[in-house]
């Protein structure tokens, strides 16, 4: 008969193990969990690659154990368990209950004690253990049927094994840990009696006995001295090390057979604590049934389709298309569902071998039969990405039809609901509420050409497109009754939604770039990399590689011998916080921040928009992505256009190569210190909301108040740092933070701050109020509503703390920026379209909004923009905007119109 084997975890060092690590992680609740997620990776591993069929976790009591009534110092030496892991623990307990595994567990038992009385019980019917651990202590319960198994370094120890490291038998292993004693456990051993002088002990009398009665023969020594004083503690420590094989375990071979998971209770785990990937990897979902998914194959079952459609209320869509770039996609097929009880696909662009594949839709059929309901008003649309079907359909290869009526995205909703998590993606979202999606991997079967999906077979793209309507439904459902809860279906309604139309239209426009502008700026930035090279070789005295940190680091701290900074895994750091502190003591390090400027303007803006620029329009189109920050700023990629530099020479011409079509210009609109304004606002601070009112230049004045100066005294130089301090406070800059970016004291920086507070002491009282909010409901809010989890703002880690203070005081401020630069937009194109104007917004960048406009509406058009923007919402202080056009963006070479 086969023996069987079990597996024991030692599941009190598993979890310290996953707790140490796995880096600091939180869920947008606040609560920490990287130990769950260590120990939940660590036991799959094990699970996958030793398929045990029998496994128990062995995990200590809390409180007291038998020990502590032996020696009442036991471990005293060791620190309570940090309170960041003790939360986390009940969720491990939770985890292997859902993994079904049988848990060992007793009061004034410690895990070491359950699995040597497992250990006795199962070798006892003739079973093979496999103990995991690291711990050493339990190295004593090695035997022929006994193996230790540490996967931290995948080494496993046998009887051969322990002799070979400690120079002892097994049997002799106990005695020699009593002279050896243990200093994280407090067991006291023999002072002075280390590894090997225990090992020749050991070796010599076997036993604490046999060396005992024989002490008298070794040689006179302080040693023997020491062996003499503390046979009292040699002994203790055996009994405190000696593992109690009595303990109350299971003691029956079933009761360790390995159970099926529970997967209902993992997934709930699981998607509180937001573990997506193993969400998504370890849980078994529900496959959606396909039996209620329908084929839309002519024009009778289309008219019988649109009869439904004539009274629904809301209508999900999906597009297939043969790519993702929306300007040159086709439509290959529609899938449509209107509640969970049936969903439609509508092919009309799927091929095999080259040839259309018969049984399919004829797509200009197709769209005019659906725009009506498509075009209307009243008909809520609903789909996850809404923004790519709705440039898909607009285009006019596939019948320009435009998605009228409110939309509600659920990539957007999930994203309102929870601004922070990891991934907004269908099938994360579906697996969350238990329901598993085909991918599209498996549905063109590995294809990774841009138009897989027209090969895939009619009844394979049928069930793959109504499941993504299917679980959009799903999601819609839940989604619409949380926002609403939350106060948040306003803004998904208001703002989020009606903007998916704005960003697609100006994605679909683009920005026309001038090749032979970045051309010129090619060739001038790689001379300056040039130039650049030779005086930071002669600076250095040598020739290296700048792009390498290690030999720049060599170079700066080992043969120049400049102040050594930060240390990392390769060596010291040489990244721009530490150069920037250099480059006072020698010119190397500012020759490398200029270097590594242009290299980065270079390789990110000019080489990238010269690879981006479409060849027949000239122009590129950037992706703006709404679910892309916290605080609801937009963010764009493809290029990304947001962090273009302004206030440098280089960045400005870059910025010069955007440029207008002929007859056409650039008309931009820049809010002035939107940030600073909305702090007034909220903090109703009589200083600060009466110096906006009057216009007044608010760094001007900063600097008055903080240098005590008059006004017309104030130097740029003071203006600087009263700006830099104003912005700062926005951002919860601390004075360390003050202090590096003035390059003062960090007493003299928490001097300004006091002074600051003194002058705005509403600031003050807003930023102690708002973090106070924060405290008590576990979120912050913009003015539109837009909320943040600020998790961490009662953690005992005071960096998080502080980091989370800062997010609850910038979030309201940034946030509520962000939501009027949304309504402005909103306006503007609701104005635009009003007033039949062939102006157009193409770009958003920060505060800054960016239409081309044709000569002759110039005037008429910056007007609108302006009243546009200044009242796109009221505060208490006015909103202004500057405004400036031109035939690029170049701010240098653009006249100011208003």
């Amino acid at each position: 008969m086969t023996t069987q084997e079990i597996y024991i975890i030692d599941g009190s060092a598993y979890i310290y193990r996953a707790y140490h690590a796995v880096r600091p992680l939180t869920n947008s609740s606040g609560l920490p969990t990287h130990a769950i997620y260590g120990f939940a990776t660590m036991l799959k591993k094990l699970i996958n690659e030793k398929s045990p069929q029998y496994l128990a976790i062995a995990l200590d009591s809390r409180g007291p154990v038998f020990r502590h009534d032996m020696f009442s110092e036991y471990k005293a030496n060791r620190p309570p368990m940090p309170d960041d892991l003790a939360v986390q623990v009940p969720y491990i307990h939770s985890l292997i209950e859902a993994y079904n595994i049988l848990s060992l567990a007793e009061t004034g038992q410690e895990a070491d004690d359950l699995i040597a009385s497992s250990v006795a019980r199962m070798t006892a019917l003739g079973c093979r253990i496999v103990i995991v651990s690291g711990d050493k202590d339990l190295l004593q319960l090695v035997s022929d049927q006994v193996t230790l198994w540490d996967p931290m370094n995948d080494r496993l120890m046998d009887e051969g094994a322990v002799e070979e490291k400690y120079g002892v038998s097994v049997a002799g292993l106990l005695d020699y840990f009593a002279l050896t004693g243990d200093s994280a456990d407090n067991i006291p051993g023999v002072p002075g009696v280390g590894p090997k002088t225990a090992q020749k002990l050991m070796s010599r009398y076997q036993t604490l006995e046999g060396l005992y009665g024989a002490v008298d023969e070794l040689k006179k020594s302080k040693m023997k001295e020491r062996i003499i004083a503390h046979q009292d503690d040699a002994f203790l420590s055996r009994d405190l090390i000696r593992l109690n094989r009595e303990a109350n375990v299971p003691s029956q071979l079933e009761q360790y057979v390995v159970q099926q998971v529970d997967h209902d209770k993992l997934r709930s785990l699981y998607t509180e604590l937001e573990f997506h990937s193993l969400l998504k990897n370890e849980v078994k979902t529900t496959k959606v049934s396909t039996d209620a998914f329908f084929l839309v194959q002519d024009e009778e079952q289309l008219d019988g389709l649109c009869q439904q459609l004539a009274s629904a209320s809301h209508v999900v869509l999906d597009t297939e298309t043969d790519s993702l770039n929306t300007r040159v996609a086709n439509l290959v097929g529609i899938s449509l569902c209107l509640d969970d009880k049936a969903a439609w696909y509508l092919p009309c662009g799927h091929v095999e071998d080259g040839q259309r594949v018969s049984g399919q839709l004829d797509k200009d059929v197709l769209v005019e039969k659906l725009r009506p309901f498509f075009e209307d008003e009243e008909v809520v649309k609903v789909g996850h990405n809404l923004k790519y079907d709705y440039a898909v359909l607009a285009s006019p290869r596939n019948g320009g039809v435009q998605l009228s009526g409110p939309l509600h995205d659920t990539m957007i909703g999930a994203w309102l609901l929870d601004p922070g998590r990891r991934s907004y993606k269908l099938d994360d979202l579906c697996e969350e509420i238990d329901l598993r999606l085909t991918s599209f991997a498996e549905a063109v079967k590995g294809d990774k050409k841009d138009d897989a999906f027209t090969r895939v077979e009619l009844n394979a793209a049928k069930d793959y497109s109504c499941e993504d309507v299917y679980g959009a439904w799903q999601l819609f459902t839940r989604q619409r009754e949380q926002l609403k809860e939350w106060g948040l279906l306003p803004l998904l309604e208001n703002v989020e939604g009606p903007l998916v139309r704005v960003l697609a239209s100006m994605e679909t426009v683009g920005i026309v770039v001038d090749a032979d502008t970045l051309a010129t700026l090619a060739h001038d930035f790689g001379q300056e990399l040039v130039r650049y090279e030779q005086q930071i070789y002669a600076a250095a005295g040598k020739e290296f590689n700048i792009q390498s940190p290690k030999q720049l680091g060599d170079i700066l701290f080992e043969e120049l011998e400049l102040p050594k900074g930060r240390k990392t895994k390769t060596g010291w750091s040489t990244d721009v916080k530490v150069l920037e502190k250099l480059k006072n003591y020698h010119e190397l390090p500012a020759l490398i921040l200029q270097y590594r400027n242009i290299a980065k303007l270079k390789s990110t803006y000019v080489d990238k928009l010269a690879a981006l620029r479409d060849p027949q329009s000239g122009r590129v189109h950037t992706s703006y992505n709404q679910c892309g920050t916290a605080t609801g700023r937009l963010s764009s990629s493809n290029p990304n256009l947001q962090n273009i530099p302004i206030r440098t020479e280089e960045g400005r011409r870059i910025r010069s190569a955007f440029v207008a079509e002929s007859g056409w210009q650039l008309l931009a609109g820049d809010y002035s210190q939107v940030d600073l304004r909305v702090m007034a606002h909220y903090s109703q601070d009589p200083s600060l909301i009466a110096a906006f009112k009057r216009g007044d230049d608010i760094h001007q004045q900063t600097a008055s108040q903080i240098f005590s100066v008059a006004s017309e005294l104030v130097t740029a130089e003071m203006r600087r740092a009263a700006k830099t301090i104003n912005f700062g406070i926005v951002y919860g800059m601390s004075s360390y933070g003050l202090a590096n970016q003035l390059d003062v004291s960090r007493k003299e920086a928490q001097s300004f701050i006091d002074r600051y507070f003194a002058h705005f002491s509403g600031i003050k009282d807003f930023m102690e109020k708002v973090v106070a909010e924060a405290r008590e409901k576990g979120f912050v809010t913009t003015l539109t509503g837009r909320r943040r989890s600020v998790p961490e703002i009662n953690s005992s880690n005071r960096t998080k703390r502080e980091f989370a203070e800062r997010i609850a005081i910038n979030t309201p401020i940034q946030g509520t920026a962000a939501d009027i630069m949304k309504k402005a937009m909103l306006q503007v194109d609701g104005e635009l379209r009003k007033s039949a104007f062939q102006a157009r917004m193409i770009l958003q960048i920060h505060d800054e909004l960016v239409l081309e406009v044709p000569d002759g509406e110039l005037t008429a058009v910056a007007r609108l923009l302006q009243e546009s923007m200044e009242n796109a919402v009221v505060l208490d202080v006015p909103l202004t905007v500057h405004l400036d056009s031109g035939q690029n963006l170049g701010k240098d070479e653009r006249i100011s119109l208003i």
